[in-house]
């Protein structure tokens, strides 16, 4: 498990921002994987903050990689 220090907490804007997509694609990955049987579920929120859902940004990112969401990075110049 990842250190807390090195944990940030995400809303849904920085989720989609994070895998560079729009925060409607995010709401709907929410909303089909929630039942799916075939496809991994987009990961639980971990707590609310405002009312506004939130996760770790090591979550995500985990998730992403695992179900080919997450972009590569471009190489470095």
């Amino acid at each position: 498990m990842t250190d807390t220090a090195e944990r940030r907490p995400v809303a849904v804007s920085d989720v989609a921002e994070m895998l560079g997509v729009s925060v409607n694609t995010v709401n709907a990955w929410r909303k089909r994987a929630a039942g799916a049987k075939q496809v991994e579920p987009f990961p639980p929120a971990v707590g609310k903050v405002a009312h506004m859902d939130y996760w770790w940004d090591t979550d995500i990112r985990a998730w992403a990689e695992r179900t080919g969401r997450l972009k590569p990075s471009p190489p470095a110049e």
